[in-house]
């Protein structure tokens, strides 16, 4: 109910089940969702659309978010698209979770919130332990308008989530900040095998 985390088919779950980090209230998210699972198939969308200038994609990619919120009732105050660090969207050329970002607000009619929170630049994540990831964006984001967040319900959008670090550092950040309820939406989200 919180992560959305997909179990099998076949596992039966009962109305408002959570994980057991959710449940232990470890969850800096009120809820997160992704459209669909990073598999060959959403590997054939978001990789071009991230790293080969694919922006035409995010139309579609944002409506399959924008479906996988269909469920909730929220009424986010805010659309906040997560930053990246400067010298990585200088040699990206944009922000791909501006571009998912762009769609979702028109259809929640809720402002996009581009600058109240900055991210510092750190090597990229790939290949790390969620340990690793969690220690490596430790203190990467820094808001720097808390009058903007202040008593907000914030709706984050990203492209993609392996660990969920990113997530959880940016949630901590903004109830700090003091919003009132973060949320977050990705196109597709990693699925461990086991």
């Amino acid at each position: 109910m919180c992560c959305g985390y997909p179990f099998p088919d076949d596992y039966e779950l009962s109305d408002g089940a959570m994980c057991p980090v959710c449940a232990a209230g470890k969850n800096e998210l009120d809820f997160i969702r992704a459209a669909c699972v990073y598999d060959d198939m959403s590997r054939s969308v978001m990789l071009p659309f991230k790293h080969g200038g694919r922006i035409k994609f995010a139309r579609f990619m944002s409506h399959a978010m924008i479906w996988a919120l269909r469920d909730l009732d929220i009424s986010p105050d805010i659309i906040m698209p997560v930053p990246l660090a400067n010298r990585r969207l200088f040699h990206r050329g944009y922000n791909q979770a501006t571009l998912l970002a762009r769609e979702i607000s028109r259809v929640y009619g809720a402002p996009i919130d581009f600058d109240s929170v900055h991210r510092a630049y750190r090597p990229n994540m790939g290949h790390k332990t969620h340990a690793e990831r969690l220690k490596n964006i430790r203190g990467v984001f820094n808001v720097v308008d808390a009058d903007k967040i202040r008593g907000r319900k914030i709706l984050l959008v990203d492209d993609v989530m392996t660990s969920g670090a990113t997530f959880t550092e940016m949630g901590r950040v903004l109830r700090r900040a003091g919003a009132t309820a973060v949320y977050g939406v990705v196109f597709c989200r990693v699925i461990r095998a086991d």
